[in-house]
């Protein structure tokens, strides 16, 4: 938040803190010694980079993770607050900024964030920590990759680096996303990035938008040719250094990049092979599969029912409560099925539907009058209970 968490949190004083931005030297000096401190209370510490190029600094950012064996999970923040002698304490969700005074300013103080990493105290837990690090690092970073790279499919979020597989799950988002690595430096290698570049940090903007814009997939034509969301534009509107790329550097830039016609598919087949995802992939294509044939199954069936409305829908949900099927074949159950309904699809003898499709045409009426029956006895318990 820049320093001005506390603008409306008063000290003893009544008034808010005074917090100044910091130079460099102060920056440094305050990280290093909160960092000790903060060792002493998580396993893992780190204070994600900044933006290159940074003049001053408003705050100072920590990411945390693994509380020590010796302290309750209930008392960690007021031990933070009573380890780093804060004057202030502000929790923000996930986050929790301290103000601690200033190194070297009489009444002044620092402002100091501390974030418990995503699945603290899980067995994946310091590889979320690494992860969330790197796309906390470097100002924009993440986010001009995404961007960049987003019309191959590729995509980051907090739970790592994804493929978007398009044409499947179409109503559901998360589950078009096959995971592929939560590791920064294989992100990096399989974007064709220069991991040692990256480890050694970058000089000021422009040198991380070269080392961006030098991947293997980058293509500042089709990148030119984008489909800008909504949240792009604000992301611009609000984000000086993704801003800073899109309008100034791109401009200047208009010949970079790869001459190579990358595809989602070239893409996605070599993430497959090297993150070795090829069975997670069929898994997922098969599931959408299997729904989608279901769907058209019970497509069917609804064609087949000469009723309408609300018959219809009793008629529907007894056919899923109330059949079972043994060898291939239905049959009308002795009790109904409330919860986890089998899927039509997977237990009927294969090449079957026409059969099927009789079948229901003679018995769903009976199947429906169970339902109606299971209803009015429920209805009735309510009634008198």
């Amino acid at each position: 938040m820049g320093g001005l968490v506390f603008a409306s949190t008063p000290l003893a004083s009544g008034k808010p803190p005074h917090v100044p931005r910091m130079s460099p030297e102060v920056y440094r000096k305050v990280s290093a010694e909160c960092k000790l401190k903060l060792g002493t209370l998580f396993n893992n510490v780190v204070v994600p980079r900044d933006a290159p190029g940074k003049a001053d600094y408003g705050d100072v950012d920590f990411l945390v993770e693994g509380i020590a064996s010796d302290t309750w999970p209930r008392e960690i923040w007021f031990k933070t607050k009573e380890l780093l002698d804060a004057a202030l304490h502000l929790p923000r969700g996930g986050s929790h900024s301290f103000a601690i005074l200033h190194p070297d300013i009489p009444e002044a103080y620092v402002q100091v964030d501390v974030e418990l990493s995503p699945g603290n105290g899980t067995p994946g837990a310091t590889e979320l920590f690494k992860w969330t690090a790197f796309m906390k690092g470097d100002g924009d970073l993440l986010q001009i990759i995404g961007i960049t790279h987003r019309y191959l499919g590729l995509t980051c979020n907090d739970k790592g680096l994804h493929f978007r597989v398009k044409d499947i799950h179409t109503d559901n988002k998360k589950k078009q996303l096959l995971f592929l690595t939560r590791d920064p430096d294989e992100a990096m290698k399989f974007h064709g990035l220069d991991v040692a570049k990256y480890h050694e940090g970058f000089a000021d903007e422009n040198e991380l938008f070269d080392w961006v814009t030098n991947g293997r997939f980058f293509s500042a034509s089709i990148f030119a040719d984008r489909t800008e969301k909504s949240n792009d534009r604000s992301r611009q509107k609000k984000r000086s250094m993704y801003a800073q790329f899109i309008e100034v550097y791109m401009p200047l830039h208009a010949g970079k990049g790869t001459s190579t016609e990358w595809t989602q598919q070239v893409v996605l087949d070599e993430a497959l092979a090297a993150f070795d995802k090829r069975a997670g992939y069929e898994a997922m294509v098969a599931e959408h599969n299997a729904i989608k044939d279901e769907e058209q199954l019970w497509n069917k069936i609804r064609a087949v029912l000469p009723v309408e409305g609300n018959p219809l829908k009793l008629a529907l949900r007894g056919l899923r409560r109330w059949v079972v099927f043994e060898d291939g074949e239905p049959r009308i159950t002795e009790e109904p099925m409330l919860e986890d309904h089998p899927a039509w699809t997977a237990s009927m003898a294969f090449g079957s539907i026409e059969k099927l499709l009789c079948w229901v045409t003679d018995n769903w009426e009976a199947i429906k009058a169970l339902e109606k029956a299971r209803v009015m006895v429920v209805k009735e318990a309510m009634a008198t209970g």
